[in-house]
């Protein structure tokens, strides 16, 4: 399975995406720019649905009544990848994103959720490979969906948006 398989599974359903996010830091080369401009402290103006088919995709599916949704799992203190995460999640929320967070710490059955996958309607569970230090690998579709709606589950369960943290931790966007 590559990334083009993975895309056309997600093209293909009909009710939903989520994405459970283990890891604090991500080296994708598609980010690797505008993270390392965060990260020196100079000003980025998030994207758009008009500016990124990214996101002009989220959005025109979430109008339809489709349902992208995810939960990253966070661990203190946070990394700077994740603090820019999270500055660019608001532009996944404003296209129709739902975001959700939870802290790995305060809840001990989220100590067991470590791997990283797409679920897709609720029947096609896709892990995501990545290496130690976040270099993406490769997709693999499970045999099964059941332990990953289970997974899902209990993120949900510990899990708050993306406005309640912002609101309630205040952490720092910016580098």
């Amino acid at each position: 399975m590559d990334l083009e398989d993975l895309n056309r599974i997600v093209a293909h359903s009909q009710r939903s995406a989520f994405r459970l996010e283990a890891l604090q830091q991500y080296l994708v080369p598609q980010e690797a720019d505008e993270f390392a401009q965060w990260r020196a402290g100079h000003p980025l103006t998030l994207p758009t649905p008009e500016t990124s088919p990214w996101l002009a995709r989220i959005q025109a599916a979430v109008a339809c009544g489709y349902r992208w949704y995810r939960v990253h799992l966070l661990d203190r203190p946070l990394s700077d990848y994740v603090r820019y995460e999270l500055w660019g999640y608001q532009a996944n929320q404003a296209a129709g994103e739902e975001i959700y967070l939870a802290d790995r710490d305060a809840h001990a059955d989220l100590q067991q959720l470590r791997e990283d996958f797409w679920l897709i309607d609720d029947t096609i569970a896709i892990r995501m490979i990545y290496d130690d230090e976040g270099h993406f690998l490769r997709p693999e579709r499970a045999a099964e969906s059941a332990r990953y709606q289970e997974m899902r589950e209990i993120a949900l369960r510990h899990a708050g948006s993306l406005n309640e943290y912002l609101a309630r931790r205040r952490p720092r966007l910016t580098a």
